[in-house]
Parts: C-alpha cells; structure tokens; sequence
C-alpha cells in the first residue's frame, strides 16, 4: 500500500484545509518544532484508517476554538497497483467511503473492508483499544512509543502467525496446543505460572498443614513452658527464703547514714570556703579601686605635658591658616569681576542670537496671515455657495418615500387602465341623424365605450339593449376610481402635476444636495475648524507678528556682540575659577575656625586639668589611696592563702563523694526491697499459670494434633507428586512444540537478522510465544528487553518493526510504516546505522519519518517537507 496524499480539514490544530500531495512510495521525511502539527497528521492517518467513523468519543478532533467544526480526513493511495480513496468525517454529518478501483463500498461495509485489508479488527463501541489495532498498531509508531514492542506485537501475533504459516509451509499443530493448555491448565491449579508458586488445592493444603504445625508447635511450647515455670517457681521460692534471711537492704541503708554524715560535714567545709572566697573578693574589689584612683591620676599628669606641646602647635597653625585665608579672599574678589564681565558679554551674545530668531520668526508669521487671509476668502466663497445651494434643494426637496409609492401607483393605474380599456364594449359610429344613449343625443362620428348596460334607443327603428361582456369590469372601474384618487392624493401631497414633474424636481434636488456636499469639502479643505476658526488664528498670527516686532525693537544693540559659544566658553571659565576660588576660601575659612577652636579648647582643657593637680584636696586624698594600697594588698595575700588552705581540706573530703554515696547505698536499699516483692508477685505469678496449665488437657490435645498434622501431610504429598508429574509433561511437550515452531519462526529471524547485524554484529535476538522479541544475546550474554537501556530498546523497536513489515510484505499484506519522533535516544554512529536500515527497507515499504530535528535527517538523500511550509500553503 502507498499513500499518495492526505487532505486534513478542521482537524485539532488545523482549523482549515491542510492538504499533502506528492507521497513518495519509499522514504518521506515531515520535520517541523514542537507542536508544529507532526503528530496531528499521523493521528489523523490513523484516525482515518483505524476509527469507528460514527464513534461517540471522537469530540477530542474538533479544531481548536471551534465548537461546531467538522473534523475531516481523505487520503488517495495505491493498493496491488488499484487506485485507491477513502474519506471520513466524524463529529457532525459523520460519513465513511471508500472506493477501491471501481468499487464503492460506504459506511460500515467500507470499515469491515479496511479492517480485513489493513489487519485489524474493529471495536464494538467505543474508542479503539490496543488489542485491535493489529498490523498497524505494531507498524504506526506513535510519539514516545518506539520502544514499547510487546503489547503492539501481541495485538499483532495471528496476522504474524498467518504470514510464517504462508512464507514457512509449516503450520502450529493446534492439537499440540490444546494439549499443552491443558495440562498447563491442570497444572496452574496447583502451580502458578512464573514464580512456580503453590496455588490452588496444594496451597490449602500446605497452609492447613503450616497451621497444624504452627498448633502443634505452639501446644510443644506451652508444654516446654509448663516445665520449665516449675522449675522458676523453685528457684524463685528458694531465692526468696535467703533474701529474707540476709535481708540486705538493712546492710545498705548503714553505710548510707555514714556517708551522709561525711557530706554534711564537707558542705560545712564547702560553706567556709565560698565565705573565704567572698571577703576576699571585696578586698580584691577595694584595692582595684585605689589602684584606678592613682591610674587616673598619673593618667591627668600625662595629659598636661602632653596638651601643652600641642597648645603651642596648635596656635602655630591659627598664624598660618589666617594667612592663606586672606589670599584665598583676594582671589574671590578677582574671579567675581572676571565672571561679571563674561556674563555681560553672555547676556548680549544672546540677545544677538534673539534678535536673529526674531527676523526668522517675523518672516514666517507673514507667510502664515498671507494664508489665513486666503483660506478665509476661499472659505467665505465656499460657504456662501453651500448656503445657496442648502436654500435651493429645500425649496426642491420632495419626500422619496412618497415619490416611490407615486411611481408605484402610476405603473399599476397603466396597467389597469389598458385592462378595463380592453374588457369596455366599444362602438364606432357614424351617424346621418341622431340616437339616444341612455339620456344622452350622439350624432356624427366617434367611438362609443360602454361600461356598463346601456339602452341605444334607434328612433322609429326601435332600441338596442348592450350589455358588456365582461363580468367584473364594474369591479375593475371601481379598483381604477380607487387608485386614481389615491394617485390624485399623492400628487397634490407633493405639490407637482404629475410624476414626471415629481421625478424632475426629485433628479434637480439631488443635484442640489451633490453641491452641497462638494462645497462642503471645499469649505472643510480651507476651513476644517470652521471660518471663525481661521478667523482667530489670522488674529492670533497677526498678535504674534506685532509681539515679535516689539520685543526685536525692545533688543540692545548686538554689533559688538561676540559669537554665543564664545561667550558661553568665556563664561563657564569665569564661572569654574569663581567657584575654585570660592571653594579654596571656604576651606581656608574652616581652616581658620578649626584651628582657632581646637586653640581654645586645647587651652581650656590644659588649664581645667592643672587646675585638678594643683587641688589641694585632691593632694590629700591622693596621699591617703597611696598608703591604702598598701595595705589593701598585704590584706589580699592572707585572705589568698587562707582560702587556699580550706579548699586543699575540701578537696581531701570529696575525695571519696560522700553525698554520692549516700544516694548510692539508699538506691541498693530500695532496689533490695523491691527486688524482693518482685519476686514474691512472680511467685504467685507462676503458680497461677500452672494451676492453669494443669488443668487444661494438655497432653489429650497434643496427641490429637499429631495425627491431624500426619494425615495432612500425606495430603500435601500427592498434590506435589502431581505438580510434579504435571510440570514434567508441560516441558516435555512444550520443547516438542518449540522445535516445530522454531521452522515456522525461521522466516521472522532470518529477517531479523538482516536489520539486526547493521548494530548488534554477532547478536542472536530471541522471540517470545507472541513473536515479540524477548532476549538479546551479545557476546554469550542474554538481556531480556527490560534490562537494556531505553535508547537500546528504542533502536530494537525499529528494526524489529522494519523485519515484520518484509514478513508482512512477503505475505501479501499491505503495509505502510509511521515512525513518529523515533531514535531520539540514539548516538550519531547507530543513528547513521538506522538510517541505512531505512533507506533498505523503503526500496520495500512506504515509510513516513516525522521529526522535531531535522539537522539530525538532513543526510537521507530525500526532501524534507517543513510542516510550516505545507500550512503557509494551503
């Protein structure tokens, strides 16, 4: 089968008509971005072959954004050299045809004949599942799927089983089949299929048989227990009589009462060295006073001798900084005469500037009133002519409505006048005296028009009695009376004699109303704001033109005015050395102040500080912490060594931790005691329980158990020895069967082998029982498909794919390859191997690549179509 085109409307993302033409019957490349439409177009290859076309659940395929669209697929190809077409629609108006060479098959019949030719069956209802899709399931490799061979090759098996049957001669022996089902049957029901595990009967029976043995096992342990508590229950009562003999815990609670008395005595100890430790701390704290009084005041004399040197330079500095304060100001003084002058000759560089601004704006303003007054005198003239011809067309102006509904009325009053014209009874005559018509004398020449009966009375010769021949004329007079006062109604309403002088007046007021629009556009063209508009903007110029002469004549005189960046050149300089001086004063003024103040301070300073030395009390006092020192620190040294002394004697008695010990030898006491009542509880504990035992049957019971766990092991032995048989004759006929299907497989693997060398040279790859492939064998080492790698895998479902379309082709089935973002996962070496296995197997199959990387297919030596350019194009 090869596809010649494919016409896509209102499909997902394509919301209109997306045709593809020009298939070729091998290799086609689709390449384009993500979400470019590839894989809309596949789906919609699917769709087309393997959906129900009346399926409910198809809504999905609606364009997108539009609710009421109707999704629409065509495809053209060749099948067995017979031209080919087959058409959906779904959703809404669904509809199926197919038409193979002259034959048209519709509807269901057209999706029986698909599904017959392409090897699928189709769904009762619903979606389509994955165990229908049969061949094109397996061959049309959905995005991400590549990898994912034994679902999609399981769906496929029969249609692969049929075509090895056809190719190999040799058939699966069906009996041999059936056999194998049912011993593998008998077989399953008492082991399971994979992990060979008990099921079924010989399950039950191994578990009723674990249960007794665990019953068992649990009466062997209560009777074991039951001996063992006699025994405990005389230990126990044993230990219990030489406890309460020793009783220990009394020992315990001696040595506690001394050790307790030895801690008392150590934390009176422990109290007079923290006391120690107190004094001696406020003795340490009144010598560090001292010693900072007479710190602070070797610090005082430090600072005037040092204060004094730095009063003499400081005023060193004042003399200096007041000297270059006064050049700093003699320097401002300059630079602000300089930058004077500079703006002067700023100010009149720029009012030259002004003045020729002004000329230019002088000159413009004179061409704009020239305009204004021009505009205004075209747009009076236009406005004037507007005015007359808006007089004249309502002095014309007639109603239209009334005009059609005369030109209506006269065209009917025509007709029905040449209708009762014709149907009146008409006498010519011509007369040599007189006849009376009704009551009226004719005589002469003339036509006579009856409509009505009338009485020609002939004289001497008698009468005439006419009647007229048509029935309804009176009708049709009456209907022509009606209309003709209407008609008169009408004219007098528009004030004209009759329509032709109506239309006149209406084509004259038209013409009217034309001027009036042309005037309009050329009043509008000179005056778009209307004629008061370009009225003030004349005075607006006029006012601009007189405040530009003023303010020119308002100007001084500019001859000697230099060039305005000249002057703006001469004044930044000006301005620059005004603020450097200015600058240079401000820091020699706080220069100045500076050093004065720190003068000042430095001299309050130096005589506050010899002022507190020379203090006669402070003298005093002085000569009173000196002495205090002294005696502070001969203090210090004998509150040290004493404390010293207590903690070596503290250290002695906490040597042993008395008060630990205490805690100690208490603890064993009560631990003794309550050891003991433990005791007594689990004595009365344990002859509780064998009180209870003892009365229970408990040998009755375990004698019954035993010939229960015999007899259902007898049974769990037959069930086994039947698996056992059952296994055996399963592998035994399985291998029989095998080797017959091996000759039917040979077809499959020798195809396989041919794809398989291009990447796996001496390589086996073994089929499953649904010819998917299940182990690959490399080097002497089997992987089953799960434990390779996912690009490995992905490789494998390609050419595996490529070897069942060769058996497929070589059986006469259609077939036709879709690989969708394939070989994604795939090194450049094994992606050029694909790429040869490709091209083989198009000179066999049509095959539609779809690909997000066209940099990595661009070496096929085929033409890449860009998704994108078949949009554009359609």
């Amino acid at each position: 089968m090869k596809l010649q085109s494919i016409a896509i409307q209102e499909f997902k993302q394509f919301t209109g008509r997306l045709v593809i033409e020009d298939l070729q019957p091998g290799l086609n490349l689709f390449v384009g971005p993500n979400e470019a439409g590839k894989s809309t177009i596949a789906e919609a290859v699917r769709s087309v072959f393997l959906e129900r076309y009346k399926a409910s659940h198809l809504k999905d395929l609606l364009p997108w954004g539009k609710a009421s669209g109707q999704p629409s697929v065509e495809v053209s190809f060749d099948l067995d050299g017979a031209a080919c077409r087959l058409s959906k629609q779904f959703v809404t108006r669904q509809r199926c045809e197919l038409k193979i060479g002259q034959a048209v098959f519709g509807e269901d019949e057209a999706e029986d004949k698909l599904a017959a030719l392409l090897g699928f069956s189709r769904a009762a209802r619903g979606p389509l599942k994955a165990e229908n899709a049969g061949v094109p399931g397996l061959l049309w490799v959905q995005q991400g799927g590549t990898q994912e061979m034994r679902d999609s090759t399981g769906h496929a098996a029969q249609y692969l089983r049929d075509a090895l049957s056809q190719l190999s001669g040799s058939r699966e022996s069906a009996g041999e089949d059936a056999l194998i089902a049912a011993v593998q049957r008998e077989l399953r029901q008492l082991l399971t299929a994979r992990t060979q595990k008990s099921t079924g009967p010989l399950a039950e029976a191994e578990v009723a048989l674990a249960a007794l043995i665990v019953e068992r096992d649990d009466l062997n342990r209560q009777r074991e227990q039951f001996e063992e508590n006699i025994a405990r229950l005389a230990a126990q009562q044993e230990a219990f009589e030489e406890t309460e003999r020793k009783r220990p815990w009394e020992l315990h609670e001696q040595k506690a009462v001394l050790a307790q008395q030895r801690a008392d005595a150590a934390a009176e100890l422990e109290r007079s060295v923290q006391s120690l430790a107190q004094t001696l701390k406020v003795s340490e704290a009144e010598l560090a006073l001292s010693l900072q009084q007479e710190q602070a005041a070797v610090e005082i004399e430090t600072a005037v001798a040092r204060e004094r040197q730095q009063l003499v330079a400081a005023r060193a500095n004042v003399s200096a900084v007041e000297t270059e304060h006064a050049q700093a100001a003699s320097r401002v003084a300059q630079c602000e005469q300089a930058f004077a002058d500079a703006n002067r000759a700023l100010e009149l560089a720029n009012a030259a500037v002004t003045a020729a601004d002004l000329r230019s704006q002088l000159g413009l303003h004179r061409v704009e009133r020239e305009r204004l007054e021009a505009a205004i005198g075209a747009a009076s003239e236009a406005n004037d002519a507007l005015l007359e011809a808006a007089r004249a067309a309502a002095a014309l102006e007639i109603d239209e409505t009334k005009l059609k509904r005369l030109s209506s009325l006269d065209a009917a009053l025509s007709v029905l006048r040449a209708r009762t014209e014709a149907a009146m009874t008409r006498i010519e005559y011509r007369l040599n005296g007189a006849i009376m018509v009704g009551d009226a004398q004719i005589s002469g020449e003339g036509v006579l028009r009856l409509d009505e009966e009338k009485l020609i009375g002939l004289g001497a010769l008698g009468e005439l009695h006419v009647i007229p021949g048509v029935s309804d004329l009176s009708a049709r007079l009456s209907e022509l009376a009606s209309l003709e006062a209407q008609h008169g109604q009408l004219l007098q309403a528009l004030g004209v004699a009759s329509l032709g002088e109506a239309e006149l007046r209406h084509e004259q007021w038209r013409a009217l109303v034309a001027q009036q629009k042309s005037h309009a556009k050329v009043l509008e063209a000179h005056a778009p704001q209307g004629i008061d508009a370009l009225r003030a903007a004349l005075a607006s110029a006029t006012a601009r033109l007189q405040t530009a002469n003023e303010r020119l004549t308002s100007l001084p005189d500019v001859s000697a005015a230099v060039p305005l960046d000249e002057a703006r050149r001469s004044a930044d300089i000006a301005r620059d050395a005004l603020e450097s001086a200015r600058k240079m004063l401000n820091e020699a003024a706080e220069k100045r102040s500076t050093g004065i103040a720190m003068a000042e301070s430095l001299a309050t300073q130096l005589q506050r500080k010899e002022a507190q030395l020379n203090d006669a009390a402070f003298c005093q006092n002085r000569a009173r912490w000196q002495a205090k020192i002294v005696e502070q620190r001969v203090q210090v040294e004998a509150l040290t060594k004493q404390r010293e002394g207590r903690e070596r004697e503290l250290d002695a008695a906490r040597l042993d931790d008395p008060a630990a010990e205490a805690k100690r030898y208490r603890a064993s006491a009560e631990l003794a005691r309550q050891e003991q009542h433990e005791r007594q509880v689990r004595i009365a504990h344990l002859r509780s329980q064998l009180e209870t035992v003892g009365a229970s049957g408990l040998g009755e019971r375990l004698a019954a158990l035993d010939a229960k766990v015999e007899q259902a092991t007898r049974r769990k032995d037959e069930l086994s020895l039947r698996a056992g048989a059952l296994s055996l004759l399963d592998e035994v006929l399985v291998a029989e069967r095998d080797a017959a299907v091996a000759q039917l497989r040979a077809p499959l693997t020798e195809r396989l082998g041919h794809y398989l060398k291009r990447i796996f040279p001496q390589s086996i790859i073994a089929l499953g029982d649904d010819l998917s492939p299940a182990t690959l064998d490399r080097y002497g080492r089997a992987d089953t498909l799960d434990a390779l790698s996912f690009g490995t895998r992905e490789q494998l479902g390609i050419l595996t794919r490529l070897a069942y379309a060769d058996l497929l082709k070589a059986s006469g089935r259609p077939t036709l390859l879709m690989l969708d973002d394939a070989a994604v996962h795939t090194d450049a070496g094994r992606r050029d191997a694909i790429k040869r296995a490709l091209i083989d197997a198009a000179t066999r199959h049509q095959i539609l690549v779809f690909t997000c990387h066209p940099e990595l297919w661009d070496d096929l030596g085929v033409r890449q179509r860009a998704i994108d350019d078949i949009k554009a194009a359609a």
